[in-house]
């Protein structure tokens, strides 16, 4: 498991940021190199607070500070002409944060899954392992939400000419 940050600066999570935005535009970046990539997609980090009346704000942000819920929202669009098929979207959990249970979110039917070893396998929630307790016996475990490194969803449809998806999760920041 990875360690987390507990301590951490402003800019430290500003780098985080600019970091999960690479990855999740690595994909029409490296296409546009050639020509201009259909798939074109964006990440945006948005602080969640209340207004008086409790309602949800969102505010877009760079910065943050411990113990902040932060949400994340990936656009994916399709400019080109013809459907994309097998899209696959991936949004990273900084290391500094914590994802929150059950909150990825999107529109499109698309299956999530999520992954607990920085995006090397995924796997479909809960995320469970067989451990030694300290009887020695082999037990089951439920590995928490705050383990995950990336969350993904895979789109079980195309991805049409012209379609613009939206994905969102969120992390508290520790």
């Amino acid at each position: 498991m990875l360690p987390r940050i507990h301590l951490f600066k402003k800019r430290d999570y500003a780098y985080l940021m600019l970091a999960a935005s690479i990855v999740a535009g690595g994909f029409a970046i490296a296409n546009s190199q050639t020509r201009a990539a259909p798939l074109q997609n964006t990440l945006q980090a948005y602080l969640v607070s209340a207004d008086q009346q409790g309602r949800e704000i969102l505010q877009p942000t760079r910065e943050v500070e411990p113990g902040q819920l932060i949400e994340y929202q990936l656009t994916y669009a399709n400019t080109g002409n013809s459907a994309l098929r097998d899209v696959v979207v991936t949004g990273p959990i900084p290391a500094a944060t914590a994802y929150m249970p059950q909150s990825a979110r999107t529109q499109a039917k698309a299956q999530l899954q999520v992954s607990i070893d920085n995006g090397r396998t995924f796997e479909s929630e809960p995320v469970r392992r067989m451990i030694t307790d300290k009887n020695g016996r082999k037990v089951e475990v439920i590995i928490p939400p705050s383990e995950y490194s990336h969350v993904r969803w895979i789109m079980k449809e195309p991805l049409q000419a012209g379609m613009t998806r939206q994905f969102a999760y969120r992390s508290m920041v520790e």
